[in-house]
């Protein structure tokens, strides 16, 4: 098994590469510090609420929801269903266009603080290995080291303990989509009875084992797309992970007379805990995700040597080339103006969508009949309801009070409907032949009404078609 090492590292092609286009393994080593520390604590909380916010219910329906068959979605109380387009559009262009904003001002602080990837390989799967194993030297002695008896015990353990974390995560992102209560009563059914919901956890599980356990930072490198657009994204003044060349060079070596070399010792010690596997030294790099752990190890080192932290830290490069820095760019401009409108947008279509929707349409038989013995007219129409709420609504509705000459039939009036249920009924609305006479048509309102204090849902108008004569 070949290990990326520091000293030895290419310039022509990835380190986690060799001349053969073969795997080189990474095994970051530990490092403590302020931005370790921080980490810490960013991933505890982001596992938390991944693995909490299926099991919190606000308004009774669970906090965060994305039923696709059932086309509802459902985010910290407010429900959403497939066909509020304006609101998950807003939500989209948010998501976005606000990942484009952090990047603009923090670089790839998305990468190394909150990607699920990064969160769940350093904060879950790289802990079970130092438990297990050790530190990143004992892993790696152990990876080259003979099948014995002590590779096969602490391998079944490590693996054991990814597939019961695999299995957790894997549940959890099930939850999301089936829904927590559905998911406690499959797990406690058969795997036969719910045999197409077993099989994708199943797929899940191996994925995010493969993914979390052995692809790991390939997948930074080789698929994820953010990498390769940040550059497009983060101008001279967007913060990153950089080293400050003009006091580090010339590093520190034999052939390099004391009173000329720069603060960098080249100890290797960034190289050695970079979990993609490069030098930050050679400049900003599509592989770096901004984890920060380079900026402990070196401020480490600094210290010991009795130097100055901050060789390697957050910065701009105009920062580092000591020019004065720019608070507002024209892109953070850009960025702002539209993240403004989106979220006005998106303010506004929360703030008016309708907890119904109503459509009314005309029945296919005739305009209007005529009732025999009375020579009343009626109109045939169907109506077509959609509860948009997260809870059950009994809904009334009725001809509005100020329009007299009108009675309605209806075969069910109120109408229960549960949440999300969809439900078409026929109604007719009876009248004398004088109300269209000479027009021959005339609209009448009406109004539907909840059953929470009766508060007006929505009002329609329909046309009632009648003789002119």
């Amino acid at each position: 098994m070949k290990v990326v090492k520091a000293k030895d590292m290419p310039e022509e092609r990835l380190a986690t590469t060799d001349e053969h286009g073969w795997r080189v393994y990474i095994f970051p080593a530990y490092v403590k510090g302020f931005f370790r520390k921080w980490r810490n604590v960013v991933q505890a909380v982001l596992i938390a609420i991944f693995l909490l916010a299926p099991w919190i219910k606000i308004g009774g329906v669970q906090s965060i929801l994305l039923d696709i068959p059932r086309r509802q979605f459902a985010f910290f109380g407010f429900t959403f269903w497939a066909h509020d387009t304006p609101i998950l559009f807003f939500i989209l262009l948010l998501s976005t266009l606000g990942l484009g904003f952090v990047t603009a001002i923090w670089g790839r602080v998305w990468c190394g603080w909150a990607c699920p990837q990064t969160v769940f390989i350093d904060g879950v799967f790289r802990r079970i290995e130092r438990l297990v194993i050790g530190s990143n030297l004992k892993q790696i002695k152990l990876a080259k080291q003979n099948w014995d008896r002590e590779k096969i015990t602490k391998y079944a353990i490590k693996w054991s303990l990814f597939i019961l974390a695999g299995l957790i995560i894997s549940h959890s992102f099930l939850a999301y989509f089936v829904g927590s209560d559905r998911l406690w009563i499959m797990m406690q059914s058969s795997p036969t009875e719910n045999w197409l919901t077993f099989l994708f956890m199943f797929v899940i599980t191996a994925l995010i084992l493969f993914d979390f356990t052995w692809f790991r930072e390939q997948f930074c490198i080789i698929m994820c797309p953010y990498g390769r657009i940040q550059s497009l994204l983060m101008d001279d003044t967007s913060l990153a992970v950089i080293y400050d060349e003009n006091r580090g060079e010339p590093r520190k070596a034999k052939d390099v007379p004391a009173e000329k070399q720069g603060d960098c010792v080249d100890c290797g010690r960034c190289v050695s805990v970079c979990p993609t596997g490069i030098d930050i030294r050679r400049g900003v790099q599509m592989e770096c995700i901004a984890c920060t752990a380079c900026i402990d190890a070196c401020d480490e080192i600094m210290t010991k040597v009795n130097k100055p932290k901050g060789l390697i830290r957050y910065d701009s490069v105009q920062g580092i080339q000591g020019k004065k820095k720019k608070i507002l760019t024209p892109r953070l401009a850009l960025y702002s103006l539209i993240l403004t409108l989106g979220f006005s947008g998106l303010v506004y279509a929360v703030a008016t969508k309708d907890s119904m929707d109503v459509t009314i349409l005309r029945g296919n038989d005739k305009p209007y009949q005529v009732i025999e013995g009375t020579g009343d007219l009626t109109n045939h129409y169907k109506l077509v309801l959609k509860n948009r709420t997260s809870n059950e609504q009994e809904i009334r509705y009725e001809i509005r009070e100020d329009f007299s000459g009108v009675e309605m039939i209806a075969p069910q009036n109120p109408i229960s409907l549960k949440a999300g249920e969809h439900r078409r009924i026929s109604f007719f609305l009876r009248f004398q032949p004088e109300l269209t006479k000479g027009k021959g048509n005339v609209m009448v309102p009406m109004v539907f009404y909840g059953n929470k204090n009766g508060e007006n849902l929505i009002e329609k108008e329909v046309s009632l078609v009648g003789p002119i004569e």
